[in-house]
């Protein structure tokens, strides 16, 4: 394949993959936007429902601990489109949900099929960005982000026309199963070139790969519990706690995620300014004004600025966590980057849960103040990430592949086949770096 038809492939494959990261986002914005409707046609109270939202998270924990084997042994393209097309069809069945227990079920296995499909995802977009010579991760996220703004925005629209929810759910439950199946074609990609051999790491490193590992893991759940307090309770906060109509509910959730996308675009531009520990700091600042303005803010408008405020602050720290636990020296190939993983899950599962308990004991608006403890944990282990090393250009119109730790480990080259994944999804050829994981 000539050189600037191997890059057209790339990015058509490229494209493919950021359908996918839509569709996963639609699945999760189509939903929250229904979270206070639900609520109240339950008539759950705060801890019921937290628990309710919480089999979600659940299942995405336990989603994760099979994810990787799945990509494996079937390969990133097959797990990938799958999972979409299952989430969408999952989604169509929750509209038709009658009781809390039949939803809390449909929720889990959508929480389990986000977590296979987001590796899916994400370890693919990995394997094209080795070849394409440049980071392309964090506008496949900010792909993520810009599906779920779009979530948000149809959701106010379908409660502002007072569409029914078993209308609303199965109409984007199809319109996300078409998009995925339409994304095939374009994800197949051709094999990245062998690895070379492994250098060993430094044996004296292996005290600081607990202390780098363990804070990347902390960051990440951090990332998560804070995007989830966001997009779960900021609905519900505005309806309890300003006096807003469901219609209005949509609006702190929108302006988060407007806030999260913009953030993690132009991360990438700070973090070659002042580093990895830098923008985790400022992030983390960010985060905690954020919350002290919804903790005393009087109108819908004012959370909703406060959680753009929220959102801009948490942008890097997954990513960037995530980069820091692949960095951890010691380690074969996806193994940080599966242990931050999986502790990102737990991040999520803690919000509905920690939030839902307190607020059902002492209020909504004092469990929201409680939580400005999570951006200053944040905050004091920032130190502890290491600045990532930046990927070199590759040469004008001819991709080539990008030197990262699977080039420095004997298992990343027996790995294989990730990239365009096999059985009927599959390549021309296999890839030879599989099961890498990597975040939203």
């Amino acid at each position: 394949m000539t050189a600037p038809a191997a890059l057209a492939r790339l990015s058509a494959a490229r494209r493919g993959v950021s359908m996918l990261f839509i569709a996963n986002a639609l699945v999760f914005a189509t939903i929250v936007t229904r979270y206070p409707e639900l609520k109240d046609r339950f008539d759950l109270g705060e801890l019921t429902f937290g628990l309710m939202v919480a089999c979600g998270p659940v299942g995405s924990v336990i989603g994760s601990l099979f994810a990787g084997r799945l990509v494996n042994r079937l390969g990133a393209v097959p797990v990938a489109v799958t999972s979409s097309v299952l989430l969408g069809a999952l989604l169509a069945v929750a509209g038709f949900a009658g009781t809390p227990v039949v939803l809390g079920v449909v929720l889990f296995a959508i929480g389990f099929g986000d977590a296979t499909g987001d590796v899916g995802n994400n370890a693919h977009g990995l394997a094209i960005q080795r070849q394409m010579g440049r980071s392309i991760i964090n506008g496949l996220h900010g792909a993520w982000s810009a599906g779920a703004i779009a979530g948000a925005l149809l959701g106010a629209l379908a409660l502002q026309l007072a569409i029914p929810i078993h209308v609303h759910l199965p109409v984007m439950g199809v319109i996300i199963m078409v998009g995925s199946l339409g994304a095939l074609p374009l994800v197949r990609t051709h094999a990245a070139p062998p690895s070379p051999p492994a250098q060993q790491s430094h044996p004296h490193r292996h005290r600081r790969i607990s202390a780098i590992l363990v804070a990347a893991c902390a960051v990440a759940a951090i990332g998560a519990f804070l995007e989830d307090l966001g997009s779960t309770w900021g609905g519900v906060y505005v309806v309890a706690e300003t006096g807003a109509g469901v219609a209005e509910a949509a609006i702190p959730f929108a302006a988060l995620m407007g806030a999260l996308t913009l953030g993690r675009f132009a991360s990438d531009a700070l973090v070659d300014r002042i580093g990895a520990v830098g923008t985790v700091r400022v992030g983390s600042m960010a985060a905690f004004v954020g919350l002290v303005a919804a903790v005393f803010a009087p109108h819908t408008w004012v959370v909703a600025v406060a959680l753009g405020l929220l959102g801009l602050g948490i942008a890097p720290m997954i990513p960037l966590a995530m980069d820091a636990a692949e960095r951890a020296p010691g380690l074969d190939p996806g193994t940080g980057l599966a242990a931050a993983a999986t502790v990102m899950r737990l991040g999520l599962l803690a919000s509905p849960l920690l939030v839902g308990a307190i607020a059902e004991w002492a209020g909504l608006r004092i469990a929201i103040a409680v939580c400005l403890l999570v951006p200053a944990v944040a905050l004091m282990l920032a130190g502890r990430l290491r600045s990532p090393e930046p990927l070199a250009a590759p040469p004008r119109g001819r991709p080539r592949p990008v030197t990262t730790r699977a080039q420095q480990h004997p298992r990343a080259a027996e790995a294989g086949g990730l990239a365009g994944g096999r059985l009927a999804f599959g390549n021309d050829e296999p890839d030879s770096d599989r099961g890498r994981v990597h975040r939203r």
